[in-house]
């Protein structure tokens, strides 16, 4: 091929080249986000230019009427009034927030509790097996209750039993349950953690490694040990059953108590105590393992002091009696 021709071919491929990218450039015009850029930079261009431009009468006058109208514009909308307006806001919102929260602090059923601290000595068929401790600290806004239940040194031999409660509570809710159980070859590791924040729970079993997450919880559900602390604030009397929501072990419930009877419960250092019996009927495993049904004896006053409580296990029936009771 003669060289004419090559360059000729060159010259009609730049050519289309540049047309198809001239073309190109108008489409992008066309676009909405370019108008806007377009617009900037053609009234920058103005705006340097005007030095070159001598403007008549008219178009001054229109000038001085439009900066007299921005100044008015810019007179009614001060930056203090914004300012003040926001910070006004922000003390609403403070304000209604800590209103919220007083209020939750004010109805909150657990801190009667406070300080409050229950020794008891556990009996299987009449003979000491072990103790159990449950203690509550806190204050207005938390509140921790405790329990430990451990077997005797000598029946250590045969079973032992060595089991951890945590319930944290704030502001009248669960926020964070803990139980580790050693009952003979059983273990247990499990872990609730309430967000009513994000209306969620989430049960972790350490042991099988696995972890369920509940959404959309619209209710609050007490786990056993605060279930427990709630039920001592309501109001119970014979033949008027009463309920308490509670989440445990992976599951949902609504316990029923049962009132069962009015009687007089002798302890162990002989005292008489007027006392309601009531039985909780609890489908889930709770904080050791059973096979029957618990029945509890509460002082018939306002605080509700479990005197006794008594449930059937594998073997036979344990008994758990109030031996030490301190209020500080």
């Amino acid at each position: 091929m003669k060289p004419k021709w090559i360059i000729a071919g060159i010259l009609i491929s730049i050519i289309v080249h540049i047309s198809i990218m001239m073309a190109l450039g108008k489409i992008q015009l066309n676009l909405s986000f370019t108008d806007f850029i377009d617009t900037y930079i053609f009234e920058s261009k103005k705006e340097s230019d005007k030095h070159k431009i001598i403007p008549n009468t008219e178009q001054l006058k229109n000038l001085d009427k439009k900066e007299n109208n921005n100044e008015k514009v810019s007179e009614n909308v001060k930056p203090e009034n914004f300012t003040k307006n926001t910070e006004e806001s922000s003390q609403t919102e403070f304000s209604q927030e800590n209103e919220k929260i007083q209020s939750e602090i004010k109805n909150n059923p657990f801190n009667r509790f406070i300080n409050e601290s229950m020794k008891f000595d556990i009996y299987w068929m009449g003979i000491y097996v072990g103790s159990a401790i449950v203690s509550v600290k806190g204050d207005s806004s938390e509140v921790t209750i405790t329990s430990m239940v451990k077997s005797a040194s000598f029946i250590s031999n045969f079973y032992y039993v060595n089991d951890h409660a945590e319930s944290k509570i704030e502001y009248g809710k669960p926020k964070h349950f803990k139980l580790v159980q050693v009952e003979g070859k059983y273990r247990g590791n499990k872990e609730t953690i309430f967000d009513y924040n994000q209306k969620e729970i989430i049960f972790i079993n350490h042991l099988k490694n696995n972890t369920t997450y509940h959404k959309g919880i619209d209710k609050v559900f007490m786990d056993v040990l605060s279930g427990f602390f709630y039920l001592r604030t309501l109001p119970i009397s014979l033949k008027e059953p009463v309920s308490v929501d509670i989440f445990d072990s992976n599951k949902f419930t609504t316990v029923q108590v049962q009132p069962i009877k009015e009687e007089k419960i002798e302890l162990s250092n002989k005292k008489e105590i007027d006392a309601i019996v009531i039985k909780p009927l609890l489908d889930t495993e709770g904080l050791f393992k059973r096979k029957g049904d618990i029945i509890i004896w509460l002082s018939k006053d306002d605080s509700k002091i479990p005197l006794k409580i008594e449930t059937k296990v594998p073997v036979g029936r344990v008994t758990a009696e109030l031996k030490e009771y301190k209020k500080e």
